[in-house]
């Protein structure tokens, strides 16, 4: 064990570092679904799939636009059907599923909350940073602890 009255100090570079880099890789590693609680909103509320239209935006568009039309009883009891105003170009809804509604009472409009499927490349990728950034942020606070015990057992020592 050091002495600390003799000068030897905790390595706070090492322990700085490994906390200042570990809080973004936590950050990194969990980026989509902190992107998605922050820009999702409205009351969930469960629902099914009653229809999938698909239009162009403009003539000229290449691609398709899917607007999903759901059934869903809001909270405060009324059964309604409604389509979702803004489209995706790739909704993977069929008929018949059922899907967590988001129900904003405000401008009565609704969205679907898509469930997270990464694919199995990111999510090695996104799992990595998440345990990188835990190992460091939890080592840091580990020596802090470990390291603060010490002293105080030496300084009581007569």
């Amino acid at each position: 064990m050091p002495d600390y009255r003799k000068g030897v100090r905790p390595p706070w570079a090492v322990i700085t570092l490994c906390f200042v880099l570990g809080l973004p890789l936590l950050g990194a590693g969990n980026a989509d679904r902190v992107f998605w609680q922050l820009t999702s909103s409205g009351e969930p509320v469960p629902g099914r799939i009653v229809e999938t239209r698909s239009h162009r935006v403009s003539p000229s568009d290449g691609y398709l636009t899917f607007t999903p039309r759901v059934e869903f009883t809001d909270p405060g009891g009324v059964l309604r059907e409604m389509s979702v105003k803004s489209g995706s170009s790739h909704y993977n809804f069929r008929k018949g599923d059922r899907v967590t509604v988001l129900w904003r009472a405000q401008d009565q409009s609704i969205a679907i909350q898509v469930p997270f499927k990464r694919h199995l490349g990111l999510a090695a990728v996104m799992w990595t940073f998440t345990f990188a950034g835990a190992v460091m942020v939890l080592a840091s606070i580990w020596f802090i602890v470990v390291r603060g015990f010490t002293r105080i057992s030496q300084l009581r020592r007569p």
